[in-house]
């Protein structure tokens, strides 16, 4: 699969922009806590929120079509959290893992 949404454009993103994981990361953990599954969406507006209103970094944006990574690579990282975000199978894919 050709396009914007690749692994290799993925680890690109997240070398240039660290402190996205870093917060993903840091909310997922969070919602963890209390919940068995969570919904990545709400996590990435949340990251979203913080740097816009929070930090005032309006500038940031980030496109809906990384969500997917950041949870499998939050999941392959955590594997205790392994089934923590829900995600598709594709017939058609550029995840390694497809869950």
């Amino acid at each position: 699969m050709n396009g914007k949404w690749t692994k290799e454009n993925f680890e690109k993103h997240c070398r240039t922009n660290p402190e996205i994981y870093k917060k993903f990361s840091f909310y997922a953990f969070q919602a963890s806590e209390v919940k068995d599954h969570y919904s990545a969406k709400c996590i990435f507006h949340r990251v979203r929120w913080d740097s816009m209103i929070m930090d005032k970094v309006s500038e940031f944006k980030v496109d809906d079509g990384w969500i997917a990574h950041y949870a499998r690579k939050f999941m392959d990282e955590n594997p205790d959290l392994n089934n923590f975000f829900k995600t598709r199978v594709r017939e058609d894919t550029y995840h390694d893992n497809p869950c």
